[in-house]
């Protein structure tokens, strides 16, 4: 037996709750993955849509599908992209798959302590050093630092870099620290 109403969970946001017809209309449209979490309405059990019986009929053979459209072997390891390569997330804040992050914060301001559990709520979070801590998780570089930025203060600054898909996305630089990383990073890649 099947639950017949899901409710979506994007961004620590819950949507919902959807029918399974919804669900199925939104697999359609590209708004609803595999690696989206779902759980039955009124629960807070969340699972990827591809643990779910319910969708197996949604992405049976789409699931197992590379980004480039091949269909990829059940266990085949995602290979890392070459850093700075171009993603192909048709989301700027969301991916279909987890990824590694690293997120540099600033030293003075101690911030990397004091959101400690905004980090462990993206998912495997764990610290590197003082002001850099690793995190794991199924957003893009863009998600994951608009995930942390309303814990930040007005002034400290967030480097983040999706060592999975070779993208970086940062905030609050000083102009002459921003076009360096521009230039190492954005114009660097022509």
């Amino acid at each position: 037996m099947f639950a017949d109403n899901w409710c979506l969970k994007a961004n620590e946001r819950v949507f919902g709750p959807y029918t399974s017809e919804q669900l199925r209309k939104f697999a359609h449209e590209g708004r609803f993955s595999p690696a989206s979490l779902v759980a039955p309405a009124g629960s807070r059990d969340w699972r990827e849509a591809r643990g779910e019986n319910a969708f197996a009929s949604f992405f049976g053979a789409a699931s197992a599908a590379n980004a480039d459209g091949r269909a990829a072997k059940p266990n085949e390891p995602r290979r890392p992209k070459p850093f700075g390569g171009a993603g192909q997330n048709h989301s700027s804040t969301e991916q279909t798959g987890q990824a590694n992050f690293v997120l540099v914060f600033d030293v003075v301001s101690a911030a990397a302590s004091r959101i400690e559990p905004a980090l462990h709520s993206l998912g495997s979070a764990f610290r590197l050093a003082e002001n850099v801590w690793a995190v794991n998780c199924a957003l893009t570089a863009i998600g994951v630092r608009n995930a942390v930025a309303p814990y930040l203060r007005p002034n400290e600054s967030l480097f983040v870099v999706d060592a999975t898909n070779g993208r970086t996305s940062w905030q609050n630089y000083a102009p002459e620290a921003h076009s360096k990383i521009s230039a190492a990073f954005v114009h660097g890649k022509r």
